[in-house]
C-alpha cells in the first residue's frame, strides 16, 4: 500500500492529493481519494508517501545500448554486457520502469537474453530489411553477424518486436553519432590525435553544412574551422573533407531511400514506425508521413533543428493523419555534451506540439523523462499530468504492444509504480516493477 502521496494517475489530467495506491501481487486492485485507516492492518508493506508524488512507471520508447547486441543504425559493435547493464541501471534508476531498443539490427534471442539480467521492462523495435541494412553498412556493420543480416521484420515482430525503427540515425545520416564515434576514430586513423565531438562537429559542418550537402564545401570555410577549432596543426582542408565525406556521406543517400522501404512495410503490416527526423532527413520525413503510416512516430523532432525551424517542421508534420510528434530529452540538464540548452524541447512544451517525449542516448549521458517534466512544470509550461501523460499513456497509446496494461494508475493496471520527492519528481525515491520493489533512493535492489 502506497499511503497519502499526491497520485499523477497518467490520463493527461488527474491529480488526486492525499491519496493511495493499493496493490496485490502484481496489480493495483485500487486507487483511493479516502483510504480507511482500518485497511492498513491487512497490508504487508505500507509505505507513507506524505510529501510526495506517486506516478506510473516512465516508459523509454528510443533508447539504444540496452540489449546484448549490434548498436544503432549503423549495425556498430556491442560495447559489451557490463556497460549494457550500466545503461539499463541508468534508466530504470531514472524511473524508466519500460524501455524500447531502436537499435534494429538486434534479434529476439539477444533480447530475450538481456531481459533476464535485468528487472527493466525490455521491448525491441526492428529495422531488419535490405535497405536499412546496406546503409548501415556503408557505414560500419562491425557489429553485424550471420543471424543479423539474415533476420526480417516479419519475422522479428512474431517473435515479440512491436515496431519498425529506428530507420536511420545520427550515425547514418550525418547526425551527433558521427560526431562522438566515427569522426574522432577516422581522424584519429589519420593523424594519431584524439579529437572531442566539438571539433568532430565543427569539421562536419565546415565540409557539409547542416543539411549534409557535398555542394556546400568551400576550401576557406574549412580552414577557417579548423583554425578555429585548433584542428590546423595536424588537418588540412582537403583532409578533413576526405575524412567526412569517407565517414559522413557514404551511407547518407542509402539510409534516406530506407525510409520509403520501412514505410511501405509499416503500411503493409499496420505495425508503428519510428523514424529519425533531422533536418537531413527532413525532406523524406514528410514524404512518409504523406504515405499514410497509420502510426509515423517523428522521433526527437526537436533535435539538431534551430527552435523556429523545429517549430515551424513540427506544425507541417502534425497536420498528416498518423503522425505522432517524439521530442527528446538528451542531456541539456547534466552533460550538456550533444545538447548544450533544453530550448527546442521547451518550446515544444509551450506550444504543446509534443505527443509523446523520450530521452534518446546523448552518447550514453541522456538525463532523465523525468527531469525534463519538473523543469518544463516549473516553467509552467505544462501541467504536471500534462507531462505525465507524455511519457507514460500517451506512449503506451502510440506504440501498441509497448507497455500493455501500463502507464496509468488505474484499477486492473500493472502496478509499474514510482513514488517520487514533490514537485521534484525527478528525485525518485521507490521503484516498484510488476509490484515489486526493484529500486530504492538511487540503488537497485533487485
Amino acid at each position: 500500500m502506497l499511503k497519502n502521496g499526491t497520485v499523477v494517475t497518467g490520463d493527461g489530467k488527474t491529480v488526486l492529493e492525499k491519496a493511495s495506491v493499493v496493490i496485490e501481487g502484481e496489480k493495483i486492485i485500487d486507487v483511493l481519494e479516502h483510504l480507511d485507516p482500518s485497511a492498513e492492518k491487512y497490508a504487508a508493506e505500507v509505505y507513507d508517501c506524505t510529501g510526495q508524488a506517486i506516478l506510473p512507471g516512465m516508459i523509454n520508447h528510443h533508447q539504444h545500448g540496452v540489449t546484448f547486441g549490434p548498436m544503432f543504425a549503423s549495425g556498430a559493435v556491442s560495447p559489451g554486457r557490463e556497460r549494457i547493464v550500466e545503461l539499463l541501471d541508468r534508466n530504470l534508476l531514472q524511473g524508466h520502469t519500460t524501455v524500447m531498443n531502436v537499435d534494429g539490427f538486434v534479434t529476439m534471442d539477444e533480447v530475450k537474453e538481456t531481459q533476464k539480467a535485468h528487472p527493466i521492462r525490455i521491448k525491441t523495435a526492428t529495422t531488419h530489411t535490405p535497405v536499412n541494412l546496406e546503409a548501415g553498412l556503408r557505414c560500419d556493420g562491425a557489429g553485424l553477424e550471420e543471424k543479423h543480416r539474415t533476420m526480417t521484420v516479419e519475422k522479428m515482430l512474431e517473435e515479440g518486436a512491436v515496431c519498425i525503427g529506428e530507420v536511420g540515425g545520427g550515425h547514418t545520416l550525418g547526425g551527433g553519432g558521427q560526431d562522438y564515434l566515427y569522426i574522432p576514430r577516422a581522424v584519429k586513423e589519420v593523424t594519431g590525435r584524439d579529437i572531442n565531438y566539438l571539433q568532430a562537429r565543427a569539421m562536419k559542418l565546415s565540409v557539409l553544412g547542416r543539411y549534409m550537402e557535398e555542394s556546400y564545401y568551400d576550401r576557406d570555410r574549412v580552414a577557417q574551422a579548423l583554425k578555429e577549432n585548433d584542428l590546423d596543426s595536424f588537418l588540412t582542408p582537403e583532409q578533413t573533407r576526405e575524412i567526412v565525406l569517407k565517414t559522413t556521406m557514404a551511407p547518407v543517400k542509402v539510409a534516406l531511400e530506407a525510409y520509403l522501404e520501412s514505410a511501405r512495410l509499416a503500411k503493409q503490416l499496420n505495425v508503428p514506425l519510428v523514424a529519425h527526423n533531422a533536418p537531413t532527413s527532413m525532406k523524406v520525413v514528410h514524404e512518409v508521413a504523406r504515405m499514410g503510416v497509420q502510426r509515423f512516430i517523428a522521433a526527437h523532432s526537436n533535435y539538431l533543428f534551430t527552435i523556429e525551424e523545429s517549430l515551424e517542421n513540427t506544425k507541417k508534420l502534425r497536420q498528416y493523419p498518423g503522425v505522432i510528434i517524439d521530442a527528446a530529452v538528451h542531456d541539456p540538464f547534466g552533460a550538456k555534451r550533444l545538447v548544450a540548452v533544453p530550448d527546442n524541447l521547451f518550446a515544444f512544451f509551450r506550444e504543446g506540439l509534443a505527443d509523446i517525449i523520450s530521452t534518446d542516448f546523448a552518447a550514453g549521458t541522456f538525463d532523465s523523462m523525468l527531469e525534463a517534466m519538473q523543469h518544463g512544470v516549473e516553467r509552467g509550461l505544462l501541467s504536471l499530468p500534462q507531462a505525465v501523460a507524455l511519457g507514460t499513456k500517451n506512449v503506451a497509446d502510440a506504440i501498441p504492444g509497448i507497455a500493455p496494461n501500463l502507464g496509468l494508475l488505474q484499477k486492473g493496471y500493472t502496478a509499474d509504480v514510482l513514488v517520487t520527492a514533490y514537485p521534484e519528481v525527478s528525485q525518485v525515491k521507490y521503484i516498484l516493477i510488476g509490484g515489486r520493489l526493484v529500486a530504492k533512493d538511487g540503488k537497485r535492489v533487485a
